[in-house]
Formats: C-alpha cells, structure tokens, sequence
C-alpha cells in the first residue's frame, strides 16, 4: 500500500506529456466561485468503469501560467490514463484540475481573489462528494506543474493536514532573498500584481512564505510526502532553485524524492509543459538520501 501511494503521484508525472490537441476526455464543470467572485470551471478524470461503491484516491492537480481547466485534455493525458490504466502501470485515481488563472493559487491580500479557498473549499469537497473519494489526507494528493508546482508547495505548507503527498513539476522554489528581489524587479511588476496578491511584506513575513526556512525537519512537513522534478530543458532559475532546494532537503535529512527528467523537447519554452516526455528515464540517478516511503 505504501509503494502504491509512491506511485500515485510518480506515475502521473511520467504521464505528463502530449504536443496536440485532442478530443475531451475530462468532465467539465462551470460554477460560479464565491471565493473568486467570478464563474470557473474545473475538470476531473475519471475511470470510465468507475463503480458506485468505489473509493478512489483524489489528486488535485494545479496548472502553470498560462494554461486552464483544459490542460490534461489538451496533452492528451486523459487518454493516456486510460491506456496506463488498462495494462496496470497505475493505480485507479480521480484527478480534478481547477481553474486557477494568474492567480498564483493564493488568497489575494487585497481580498478580490481567493484561488486557494477556490481550490480547496470549493472545489475538491464538491469532488469529493460527487465521485465519492477517498477522505483526506490519505486518500487526497496535489501536485501543479510551473506556477501550479508552487501553488502545490504552498498548499502543503499552509494545509498539510489535506494531503497524503504533494508533487511539484518544475516549480520556482525561491528563498527570502530571490523572492524579495523579484518583488523588486520593474520587469515582474509589469507582469505580476505583487502587491495585490502578497501585500507589502517585509523580510520577515516573506520568509514566513519560505520554504528553505519552514522545512528544516522532517516533523515540518506534517507526515506529507514530497517530491519534487524538473526537466533538463528547464530556465537555468529553476534548474538552479530545484537543485538548491534538493541539497537543502538532504542536508536536513528530510525525506523526498528529486530528480531532473530529460524532457525530449530541446528548444521549447520551460513553461510548455504540454510538450515534454516525462515518460523518459531520470537524466540523473535518484541522489543518496532520498527516500520512496
């Protein structure tokens, strides 16, 4: 049972492929969001064959900038759940990709947007409910590809008590220092409402956002399985952080997994996750320290 919560959330990042856009596979919900103010959509894979009396796990998977309820159907992978399903390469799971806009999956401090109260007081109990689940923490994981990867790092840090395990793909994983210097940049500020979504915070509120300083014992992950990938043709800022963070975890002796995948996809943009084949072997072996609990 153990090796099998392992591969829930391992198994789906090798899954994480697919360049053309094929035929819908997810169902699509559209709601209107009281934590948002505004309508969203989200939508869930489910095994065809699912039984009335079956109780699958739940994960919650975030998308990065730029991407949409859609993704999944967009990369093919609901097709290709299927087909993994089918010859037992994973477990049988429910996945629900909420809606998440730029929004960076957090409750905005100015207070117009609440992605993260969208995500996991919205959505994932309605879910729940409807595809009768798994209850958390056991049965429920998170994972997010880029600004998804972050969101679901947050996620665990602020609410591990819903999650049994938490995957971040390619996630920019910043330290006080580089994150107080891009709040700083006039080029970010163009493209991020820093402001609006994290307030003026000082050093010390930030760093209570940081991870290098929240995790430094395995207790402080609060049981939540981590692991964490990136892809050989990632930005070198997120090559560099994954691997700082990586060194950081096994200096502290905490429990993870990491590993950088070859991608297959040379010359794309990092962000276009869409186009990468995770499904290749690691591009290192798994570091010493790591741990498949």
């Amino acid at each position: 049972m153990r090796l099998q919560r392992l591969l829930l959330p391992l198994s789906l990042v090798t899954l994480a492929a697919g360049c053309a856009s094929l035929p819908k596979r997810l169902e699509y919900t559209q709601r209107h969001s009281a934590a948002v103010g505004e309508e969203l959509r989200y939508a869930v894979y489910a095994p065809r064959d699912l039984g009335p009396d079956e109780r699958l796990p739940l994960v919650v998977f975030l998308h990065g900038g730029g991407d949409s309820a859609d993704c999944f159907d967009q990369a093919g992978l609901g097709l290709r759940l299927d087909q993994a399903l089918a010859v037992g390469r994973i477990p049988r799971v429910v996945v629900v990709v909420p809606d998440g806009e730029l929004g960076f999956w957090e409750n905005w401090r100015d207070g117009s947007h609440a992605y993260r109260d969208w995500a996991l007081r919205e959505v994932l109990p309605e879910v729940q409910q409807r595809y009768h689940t798994q209850a958390c923490p056991a049965g429920c994981h998170v994972m997010g590809n880029s600004m998804g990867g972050y969101g679901a790092l947050r996620f665990a840090l602020l609410e591990p008590e819903l999650f049994a395990s938490v995957t971040a793909i390619s996630a920019p994983i910043f330290d006080t220092d580089q994150m107080l210097e891009m709040a700083d940049s006039f080029w970010w500020g163009l493209l991020v409402p820093f402001e609006r979504i994290w307030g003026s915070a000082g050093r010390d509120e930030v760093a209570r956002s940081d991870l290098f300083q929240r995790w430094k014992t395995q207790a402080d992950l609060a049981g939540v399985r981590l692991l964490i990938t990136w892809g050989d043709d990632d930005r070198g800022g997120i090559v560099a952080t994954n691997e700082k963070f990586r060194e950081h975890l096994r200096a502290h002796g905490i429990e993870h997994i990491a590993f950088a995948a070859t991608t297959g996809c040379r010359g794309t943009p990092s962000s276009n996750w869409l186009c990468r084949d995770r499904s290749s072997r690691p591009a290192e072996p798994a570091p010493q320290g790591t741990s498949q609990r």
